[in-house]
């Protein structure tokens, strides 16, 4: 039984992340080869995040209050198979692409953080390993990138076909993955500003959001830039891969490194990597300097995502945990998607991308000197406090 667990969430996270790779990482470049303008993109490409933002708590809500939250996750990957055929259908026009985005969005969003609040707690139980589950994930998208870099490079319009296949199979996977709970089904509702009662959860959201929205300038333009600078189709669908793979040995070692460093040291010596990366980006891209960027990727955005999972799943009450995790994707994703995508297109359309990656640099070397200085006023991360248990009272909802 616990075999057929760890085999059927493996090849969930690995198509989950196969949809990421073959929708998000290249939607931009299909708006490009329709026509769409620079600032018009930013917009559809962060309109998920505007959605994911009301969206998601939401989400997290009807999942820790429904019988379980599996039910909820079906429901999204199903109707995220089927609304993704909304964007091809509406053509060139504006408006109603941004409407075909919004409602694929909205079952997009959630699933990659309800898929985390599941594997958490099945983690817990002894039932499957987190980090060795979401590796699954990465080894999906480094396949599709490169597979998907080569199709796309030809027929960039079977971006959707290739989409609601993966997602399709999504669906047939969650049928099979073991159920869990929603804890506040049928008990006391537990208010959602719970949460932010953790001031040290409250500093590491801060330093998220801010280096969180150079992320999302990244996935809405990068591969344009990168067009733009000589880099090729194939090149980008290769440093792509590359990334996914540079994130293994976080996944596979992180509850090591996440013991011994703790979660403040990890998270400095990410915000340094971001630095760096941006830096290649505005001071010479090349295929080399692409690729190297890429290697990079490892010490960003997935330590972030490990320490946050975390963190939440330690230290959240059990009522809140899908909403916790919801409240990662909302920080790590939405909030910076929608200020790196939006307002870095408006940018970009202005100065140019150059000058949009030196503001990155400005914007992760301050981010995370102010992390340094904050971190030092509160008790060390690694000593957090405990959670609550069941035993002690909670709030009921307002």
């Amino acid at each position: 039984m616990q075999n057929k667990s760890v085999a059927i969430l493996a090849a969930f996270y690995a198509f989950i992340y196969m949809s990421t790779g073959s929708f998000s990482s290249y939607i931009g470049v299909y708006f490009t080869e329709v026509g769409i303008g620079h600032t018009e993109i930013g917009v559809l490409t962060s309109i998920g995040a505007v959605i994911g933002l009301i969206a998601q708590p939401l989400w997290g809500l009807a999942g820790d209050r429904s019988r379980t939250k599996n039910g909820v996750l079906m429901i999204c990957t199903l109707c995220s198979g089927l609304t993704v055929w909304l964007v091809p259908w509406a053509g060139t026009f504006f408006l109603p692409l941004l409407l075909a985005m919004a409602l694929f969005s909205l079952f997009q969003v959630p699933i990659n953080p309800l898929s985390d609040a599941i594997t958490l707690e099945l983690s817990s139980k002894g039932i499957v390993k987190f980090s060795n589950i979401r590796t699954f994930g990465s080894v999906g998208y480094a396949l599709i990138s490169v597979a998907a870099g080569w199709l796309f490079a030809r027929h960039i319009d079977s971006i959707f076909l290739v989409t609601s296949v993966i997602m399709m199979g999504c669906f047939a996977l969650s049928i099979g993955i073991p159920k869990v709970e929603g804890h506040q089904s049928g008990k006391k509702k537990v208010r959602i500003t719970e949460i932010f009662k953790d001031k040290q959860l409250v500093v590491l959201y801060a330093f998220t959001l801010l280096l969180s929205t150079t992320m999302g300038f990244l996935w809405s333009f990068q591969a344009i830039y990168s067009k733009e600078q000589g880099i090729s189709m194939e090149v980008i669908g290769i440093g792509l891969a590359i990334g996914s793979f540079s994130q293994f040995p976080f996944m596979i070692f992180f509850q090591r490194f996440y013991d011994r460093f703790g979660i403040r040291n990890i998270l400095l010596v990410s915000g340094l990597v971001h630095t760096l990366r941006w830096a290649l980006y505005a001071f010479g891209l090349t295929p080399v300097t692409y690729v190297i960027s890429w290697i990079l990727h490892g010490g960003t955005y997935i330590l972030f995502y490990m320490c946050l999972a975390e963190y939440v799943n330690k230290h959240v009450i059990l009522e809140l945990k899908a909403t916790g995790q919801m409240l990662n994707s909302v920080i790590q994703l939405s909030v910076g998607k929608i200020i790196g995508g939006m307002l870095g297109g408006l940018y970009a359309a202005s100065f140019g991308f150059h000058l949009a990656f030196v503001l990155l640099v400005i914007i992760a070397a301050v981010s995370t000197a102010g992390f340094y200085v904050a971190s030092r006023y509160l008790p060390s991360f690694s000593e957090a406090k405990r959670p609550r248990t069941d035993n002690q009272p909670i709030s009921p909802s307002g």
